[in-house]
């Protein structure tokens, strides 16, 4: 719903901006002009921000992670590009890393709304009906395997849900999960070599067979 509200703004806004364009063009008086450059001046200001920011958070700096309750739980952050089944699943969570032998394990599963920026602009909610699918998947199989789990939808960015998870959920692991097919566009994109380098939590990318569509 959030990109839905973001595309209504932003349509709303190039309305107004228009509106604005209109009004000085015609009323051709320097007030006018002078409010059209002001709006200008402060809108590729905003963008500025917004582009430095995305920038430096492509650069690397290191991503918060909440601190540890010290419970002895071992937790498990998965971010799914792909839904998938008990068996796979349980397969791949197998290469649980040593530290966590013996510990009662925690999940937090965060399914990534992946559109195209065109699907955003428009509101389009594929992308989010299909992230529901796959967290609703690995919820259900990660319960079968007695693993306690909760989950949300994340941001299209995978770096920014990732962010968004570790800032609530101290996690022991991050696990990427994707279907044998759907690995390319993280992969290729750096995501997991970038998650990497920006935080000291283990990093790992798992591929199930038995993927659910969605």
């Amino acid at each position: 719903m959030r990109r839905e509200y973001l595309a209504v703004g932003m349509v709303a806004f190039a309305v107004a901006y228009g509106a604005l364009v209109y009004w000085a063009a015609t009323a051709a008086t320097p007030l006018a002009w002078t409010v059209l450059v002001v709006v200008s001046v402060a809108v590729a200001v905003t963008f500025a921000i917004v582009v430095s920011r995305r920038a430096s958070r492509q650069a690397g700096s290191p991503i918060e992670r909440a601190a540890g309750p010290g419970d002895g739980v071992y937790r498990v952050l998965i971010v799914v590009d792909a839904a998938a089944a008990r068996t796979s699943l349980g397969r791949a969570l197998q290469s649980l890393p040593d530290a966590a032998a013996g510990q009662p394990a925690e999940a937090l599963v965060v399914a990534p709304a992946l559109s195209s920026r065109l699907d955003r602009w428009t509101g389009d909610q594929s992308g989010y009906d299909d992230a529901a699918t796959r967290l609703h998947e690995i919820v259900r199989a990660l319960d079968e395997l007695g693993i306690p789990s909760r989950g949300h939808i994340g941001s299209h960015d995978a770096l920014v849900a990732i962010e968004e998870g570790l800032r609530e959920f101290a996690a022991d692991w991050i696990v990427f999960v994707t279907g044998a097919d759907d690995g390319a566009n993280w992969l290729e994109s750096g995501v997991l070599g970038r998650t990497t380098d920006r935080t000291d939590v283990p990093v790992s990318h798992i591929v199930v067979d038995d993927a659910v569509p969605g």
